[in-house]
């Protein structure tokens, strides 16, 4: 982590897939492909939900100071989503 609390993309993505697998995916079964899991990756809590707006704002109402990562399980594989840096516009 930075001298700020920041915590690189790549961290962050470490920590979040390890809670992911020794944690969560355990306990998830057919009815929750799909949905998305919103993971904080320093206390390790989690919201799992159709949506990952909602399970973030249902994760940030618990931990207001969390640093999440949200991932997508559907099936076999994992998506992770990643921000994209603002556009900027010439003038």
């Amino acid at each position: 982590m930075t001298a700020s609390g920041q915590m690189s993309f790549e961290e962050r993505e470490r920590r979040a897939l390890e809670i992911y697998e020794s944690k969560i995916r355990p306990l998830m079964g057919p009815a929750d492909d799909g949905k998305f899991v919103r993971i904080d990756v320093i206390s390790g809590d989690y919201e799992i939900g159709e949506s990952s707006v909602d399970t973030g704002n249902a994760l940030h109402a618990r931990r207001p100071d969390a640093i999440m990562h949200t991932i997508r399980d559907h099936h076999s594989y994992v998506i992770r989503f990643r921000a994209r840096p603002a556009r900027q516009v010439k003038t």
